[in-house]
């Protein structure tokens, strides 16, 4: 008697429960169930009447009146779908049917089965069946596509992660570049403190100016070797005097570069001076490759355009 006490109630146990997950089962689904359904349509016909991953395509949608208030559409996919069909924009939009430029970043015959429009996370209508059908970029039957690279799977479009490394490369590339700013500008400081004068960028220049002529009193006797080394000095102390003046690494930079610098620190006088400054910079780069062809007098010429360079420079600034 107690055995069938207790199979009775196993039965009313079960029973009810079997009823509970009757009850819980449409509700499940009632949501879909009380959205209005829709008829979507892929308009136009690709080549083998397949769209490839990437390309874009129009999806047409219509069905009974709906009120949208922006258009943030999307679809509200299963995870194994997520990629399968994207909104990519809204062309047109009413109560009773949109116009999407769709696309599919999974390749494949994909076929939708009660996918809801959503607006916003909210979800809107439910489409009828719909079947897509997607191909690879890969012509190669034989070739792969890549797999996951170490816990990251490439399941964006190709294009998303050429960007995306363009971005980084060129992040790393404008660091490097102020690493290297900064190196040259510790440099400067530390060929100031080497060079340390009581005398100002201007009145120093001159006062290294008159020592270097002094040992070098012009003759039309001097040698190539002695032209070589005169040019050389001569461009190295007026560098000097830039490096003083600006503080830039003059030394190390190119002539270009020195005037580029310059004309973006000083843009307010450096209409003045540049064009001068930019001219004896090219004719001591110039004498220095061909010092064969350099005269004497050349080398005079070039020490008067450093004067009156540096004369027209200090009173400009000095002026303002």
């Amino acid at each position: 008697m107690a055995k069938d006490q207790v199979h009775g109630q196993i039965g009313k146990a079960l029973e009810k429960a079997q009823q509970m997950v009757d009850q819980v089962k449409p509700e499940s689904n009632s949501a879909a169930n009380d959205l209005p359904k829709w008829v979507c349509r892929v308009e136009g016909t690709p080549q083998e009447a397949q769209w490839t991953v990437g390309e874009v395509f129009h999806l047409e949608c219509e069905g009974a009146s709906v009120e949208f208030n922006s258009t943030d559409i999307h679809f509200q996919h299963a995870k194994e779908q997520l990629y399968a069909l994207k909104v990519l924009e809204v062309d047109q939009q009413s109560s009773n049917s949109l116009s999407l430029k769709a696309t599919s970043y999974q390749p494949g015959t994909h076929n939708f089965k009660a996918l809801v429009i959503a607006e916003k996370g909210d979800p809107k209508v439910v489409m009828e069946p719909l079947q897509l059908n997607v191909k690879s970029v890969i012509t190669d039957p034989q070739q792969k596509p890549f797999g996951p690279i170490s816990a990251m799977k490439l399941s964006y479009p190709m294009w998303l992660w050429v960007s995306l490394g363009v971005i980084v490369l060129g992040a790393a590339f404008w660091g490097l570049f102020r690493l290297r700013r900064s190196a040259q500008m510790k440099k400067v400081i530390e060929e100031l403190k080497q060079h340390n004068t009581a005398l100002g960028p201007f009145n120093q220049f001159h006062k290294d100016l008159r020592t270097l002529r002094r040992k070098n009193i012009f003759t039309d006797k001097w040698s190539d070797a002695k032209k070589e080394r005169y040019v050389e000095s001569l461009d190295e102390i007026f560098r000097m005097y830039l490096l003083r003046e600006f503080f830039i690494p003059a030394l190390d930079w190119s002539s270009k570069l020195i005037v580029k610098e310059i004309s973006k620190s000083d843009k307010k006088r450096f209409s003045k001076y540049g064009d001068d400054l930019q001219g004896l910079l090219k004719e001591l780069d110039r004498a220095k490759a061909d010092i064969d062809n350099v005269k004497v007098h050349g080398c005079q010429q070039l020490t008067g355009m450093a004067v009156k360079v540096s004369q027209n420079m200090w009173q400009t600034r000095k002026a303002q």
